[in-house]
């Protein structure tokens, strides 16, 4: 028995997608993960009842940050074509 394309089709857009949300999972535990020694590099301690507005601005700095990408890429995604974009983003 054969497959069809549409079969094959969406077996790949599951499998990347689900690595795609993998990828994004993995990305923030790294930047939770690294949190102490980023304050550790600035001489900060952000449980402090002084700091914590510190360790709150970096948290809302880093998705500040990945939802202006987000959005970025995706009009780069439709001038250049969002198969293409989804791939290159996999490749880089």
């Amino acid at each position: 028995m054969t497959r069809t394309v549409g079969e094959r089709y969406k077996w790949i857009a599951l499998s990347n997608t689900t690595i795609g949300i993998l990828m994004v999972t993995i990305s923030s535990s790294i930047t939770l993960i690294s949190l102490p020694d980023i304050f550790r590099g600035i001489h900060l301690d952000p449980l402090t009842p002084g700091n914590t507005s510190y360790f709150l601005w970096l948290l809302m700095g880093f998705l500040l940050v990945t939802s202006v990408l987000v959005v970025s890429l995706g009009r780069v995604g439709d001038m250049f074509g969002r198969v293409r974009m989804y791939n290159l983003g996999f490749a880089i």
